[in-house]
């Protein structure tokens, strides 16, 4: 397989990682994990309720321009402004661009029951 290859396919991983953990008092979490620099503990309600923002902003159902959470089980906050081409989350190594095909996978990964009925 040529370097060429390898690049491609590297470029087809999301920039992102959702993995699941249990927290002794809260229970189940889902880790998201962007680059090396942002890791947000979420509980499935508040994955779910960030899913639907992400699918509403991308499916141009909501005008918000910043979607911002702050997990009761996380130290890190979700702050990511919203523009015509997808989202930018911020990290403490600087935003992570999150084009709309991304944004979807996120959203399904966060709660595939957020997805729209088509």
């Amino acid at each position: 397989m040529s370097s060429a290859n390898l690049t491609s396919q590297e470029s087809d991983k999301p920039p992102f990682t959702v993995t699941d953990t249990t927290h002794r008092a809260l229970g189940p979490l889902l880790v998201l994990k962007l680059g090396d620099s942002l890791t947000v503990r979420l509980t499935p309600v508040e994955a779910h309720t960030l899913a639907l923002a992400l699918f509403a902003v991308k499916d141009g159902r909501s005008t918000e321009t910043e979607l911002f959470m702050s997990p009761i089980a996380s130290d890190a906050i979700f702050v990511a402004p919203v523009d015509p081409g997808g989202i930018a989350v911020e990290t403490p190594a600087g935003p992570v661009a999150l084009g709309w095909t991304d944004v979807e996978a996120l959203a399904t990964r966060l709660s595939p029951a957020a997805v729209p009925a088509t």
